[in-house]
């Protein structure tokens, strides 16, 4: 599995960045709903063109089942490398997400639970993210706004903050790519990363636009 995940990072970096202190970070979903669970497997890679690469390759798999009062309930297995680290994070989580729609807007709150085994000191990690989203149209969507915290709870201390906007476009009924701006702010880094980054979401059942 490392292997594979380090030749999809390799065909991942072949655009690199530009500027001194940015980082690419590409990812493609595989997704599929099962009954009412929607499944998702994700295949990502992150490189810096400064840095020696790739920074992370992952994959893994998780299931979002919808349930009362607009809530989603989330849980799944990431598996990353990171090559330079010479690690190999195995990483459970579950998730919770609220949303509230007004016309073309979605509101959604999400509070994720993650532990990160095989990591120094295996720290368990709370997220909070925060997004505003509205769909342009039957064939564009906007990220207006998406802002995620990052908790270390093993030792109980701030680790970084994601704030992200961009865009999408639906390329087929089944095709869905994103791209984003992303500025990412950690504890002890002095200088903030500058992310520019792509997802392409390929729907293995029939398109549903309202995502």
């Amino acid at each position: 599995m490392r292997n594979l995940l380090l030749l999809t990072s390799l065909l991942f970096s072949c655009g690199p960045a530009h500027a001194q202190d940015f980082q690419s970070w590409n990812e493609v979903d595989l997704v599929a709903t099962l009954r009412k669970v929607d499944l998702l497997v994700p295949l990502l890679a992150r490189t810096d063109n400064s840095l020696p690469n790739p920074q992370l390759a992952a994959t893994g798999m998780t299931a979002d089942m919808p349930l009362r009062w607009h809530v989603t309930l989330t849980g799944g297995y990431l598996f990353a490398v990171l090559p330079q680290k010479s690690l190999a994070v195995h990483l459970p989580l579950v998730a919770a997400t609220s949303s509230f729609r007004l016309g073309r807007t979605t509101l959604a709150e999400r509070n994720r639970l993650e532990r990160l085994f095989n990591y120094p000191k295996a720290p368990v990690r709370y997220r909070n993210r925060f997004l505003v989203d509205e769909a342009l149209g039957a064939n564009h969507r906007w990220h207006l706004f998406a802002d995620e915290v990052f908790f270390d709870l093993t030792a109980g201390a701030w680790r970084q903050n994601r704030l992200q906007a961009g865009g999408g476009i639906w390329l087929q009924p089944r095709l869905l790519l994103d791209v984003y701006y992303l500025r990412r702010n950690a504890s002890g880094v002095a200088v903030p990363v500058n992310v520019v980054g792509t997802n392409l979401r390929i729907s293995l059942t029939p398109a549903n636009h309202g995502r």
